[in-house]
């Protein structure tokens, strides 16, 4: 049976609490939408898409010693995608080391006959989905930039719980 697998950045604790903080902020203005749980704060590094359990093994074997460099972001910037009505955090600048780890998993999923990425990478965190909007008067927000820091990358699966979507790792890579 086939897994739908995504690359990701987790997110620690520390963040997780400041990017809760931001949502009640943003609801309190006016956003209205599901609010992602801290438990599914990620940042997606490759869609994988649909992953059958042989593709999944070849996928493991090639990446075995997937070099993770310390990673550091300032996400410091909202956006909203009207299409799925989603509010997310991002960065106005990629670190250079975190746009190279990008593209290196996504090349490896378009060579290997996984979902190909449509899109240039934009690193995010989604906060809200099914919003209908991201109000003018928000352009401030966030006042200071949520930090995140990095040492790991995850492979996870997406799972529908009888409480909606869950991700799970499956593997993770340490620096």
């Amino acid at each position: 049976m086939a897994q739908r697998l995504f690359f990701a950045l987790p997110v620690a604790r520390t963040s997780q609490l400041a990017l809760l903080k931001l949502q009640s902020q943003l609801a309190q203005a006016g956003i209205h939408g599901r609010m992602i749980p801290a438990t599914n704060f990620h940042l997606t590094l490759a869609f994988l898409g649909s992953v059958t359990a042989s593709q999944k093994d070849a996928l493991l074997a090639r990446l075995a010693d997937l070099t993770v460099p310390d990673l550091h972001l300032e996400l410091d910037t909202l956006h909203y995608w009207a299409k799925p009505g989603i509010v997310a955090l991002g960065a106005r600048r990629t670190p250079i080391a975190l746009g190279q780890l990008a593209t290196q998993l996504q090349q490896d999923a378009y060579q290997h006959g996984l979902h190909p990425t449509r899109h240039a990478f934009r690193p995010h965190i989604t906060l809200f989905r099914g919003a209908s909007a991201l109000l003018p008067d928000l352009a401030h927000v966030p006042e200071q930039p949520i930090v995140m820091t990095s040492h790991s990358v995850e492979l996870m699966v997406s799972v529908n719980g009888p409480a909606g979507v869950e991700y799970h790792c499956l593997k993770r890579w340490q620096r």
